[in-house]
């Protein structure tokens, strides 16, 4: 009896895990595709590499970017890790399945032809997803890896269906002293005002100066953490300022609670 009660449990917490990660599941290839008129909101939460239970939210407000992948480039070959944590989410979510690239510096990454076709053959498995308006990608290339970086997007564009958005993650310094993303064939290029690193007074005194990114794009959307309470003081009232729509995106370095959903829906809502 003692093993059949157990059996129950175990089999009670898969299935639980199981609709809990639903929305993660990419269709098989004669399933429909995401809907082409999925439209993310401007509104939208990160949910990183952890469990995350944001079912409380309104799904006709905020959209919720995932970490669906993490892709290593190591020297000549390409690992990934498909997400294996439960995300809950309601249901009619708009979502962005975000795939992370890291490069594995400790051998010498070849950046081939072949690695750009697996890592897009990854990327496009993960924009299947239910109820996914777009997809995002969020690589900190090095300068001696953008060729490499712009070839793997210019493959994408080209693989992926033209209503299938592609946005980016960058650098602040991308958007401000260099522009070299201006030619990407990318929607959406967003900004991640945090963890600056050794730029953050540099960046914030560009800001302080009545300026703003170079990029036309980097001005629709906007990369905010929940913890940088500094930045986003400073960065609130110059996206107020320009009288356009623009996608702010949140990140929290631990898990969302109903306490932290609720301060960054405070934030946003000057906006």
């Amino acid at each position: 009896m003692r093993w059949i009660g157990f059996i129950a449990i175990v089999c009670s917490v898969l299935l639980q895990a199981a609709a809990a990660s639903k929305l993660l599941a990419a269709p098989a290839d004669d399933e429909a595709r995401p809907c082409k008129n999925a439209v993310l909101p401007d509104k939208v939460l990160w949910a990183w590499k952890r469990a995350e239970d944001l079912s409380h939210i309104n799904p006709r407000e905020f959209g919720v970017a995932y970490l669906a992948c993490h892709i290593f480039i190591q020297g000549g070959n390409i690992k990934w890790q498909s997400r294996n944590q439960p995300l809950k989410v309601p249901p009619n979510t708009i979502v962005e399945p975000t795939i992370r690239i890291d490069v594995d510096r400790s051998e010498q990454p070849a950046f081939s032809e072949k690695q750009i076709e697996k890592i897009v053959h990854q990327i496009e498995i993960c924009s299947r997803a239910p109820n996914a308006a777009q997809i995002q990608i969020d690589f900190d290339a090095l300068e001696s890896e953008r060729p490499f970086y712009i070839s793997l997007l210019q493959r994408l564009r080209k693989t992926l269906p033209e209503s299938t958005p592609i946005s980016i993650t960058a650098l602040a310094s991308w958007c401000l002293f260099d522009n070299w993303i201006k030619d990407l064939p990318v929607a959406e290029s967003v900004p991640m005002m945090f963890s600056l690193g050794r730029e953050r007074d540099k960046v914030l005194r560009y800001f302080r100066q009545g300026r703003d990114f170079i990029d036309p794009r980097a001005r629709r959307s906007l990369g905010l953490s929940l913890e940088d309470t500094p930045v986003n003081q400073l960065m609130i009232p110059i996206v107020q300022k320009r009288k356009i729509p623009v996608r702010v995106y949140v990140f929290t370095k631990t898990a969302w609670t109903e306490r932290k959903f609720q301060a960054a829906r405070s934030m946003l809502n000057h906006l």
